[in-house]
């Protein structure tokens, strides 16, 4: 006999989650909403199409007015996109402007600590020269005056004593 782990009978049973349902309803839905909106725009044209034919004044008027406010809610929409893109435009032209000055800013800040390094280390040699100068001329002179002082006393060892 099988084992009770192995058959398949004893196996729990899973929840349902619908993935092999077939989409033939939501696809039917959505094929008469489109030809629902088609009918209606139909209906509209051939109402617009009865009124500017064989409507009366007032229904022509009506319509023309009907048109007339569609036009200007169209160029109003229009207008107002144009707006924000014209806003849109202005605020990206900005914050490139911002981040062009800040990359100005550290390009300029990096060149004055770049000059003020160098003029540091400009200063730094000088003064190095400076002190290497007055050490040479300190031993020179140093050099000079035990040069000086050795002539003496051998001038004076020297000397003839002469009474």
């Amino acid at each position: 006999m099988q084992d009770s782990k192995s058959n398949i009978m004893f196996r729990k049973t899973r929840a349902y989650n619908g993935r092999n349902d077939s989409s033939i309803d939501s696809d039917f839905s959505q094929e008469q909403a489109k030809y629902d909106q088609q009918r209606q725009r139909r209906q509209e044209t051939e109402e617009q199409r009865r009124v500017m034919l064989f409507g009366s004044s007032e229904e022509k008027a009506a319509h023309q007015s009907k048109v007339k406010q569609d036009a200007n809610l169209q160029l109003m929409m229009r207008e107002q996109q144009e707006k924000e893109r014209r806003d849109r435009q202005r605020r990206e032209d900005q914050r490139v402007e911002e981040h062009r000055q800040m990359m100005d800013d550290m390009y300029n800040q990096r060149e004055r600590e770049r000059r003020e390094k160098m003029r540091q280390m400009q200063e730094e040699n000088r003064m190095a020269i400076m002190a290497k100068n007055s050490e040479s001329l300190y031993r020179k002179v140093n050099q000079d005056r035990q040069d000086k002082d050795s002539i003496n006393s051998n001038i004076s060892n020297y000397q003839p004593n002469v009474f």
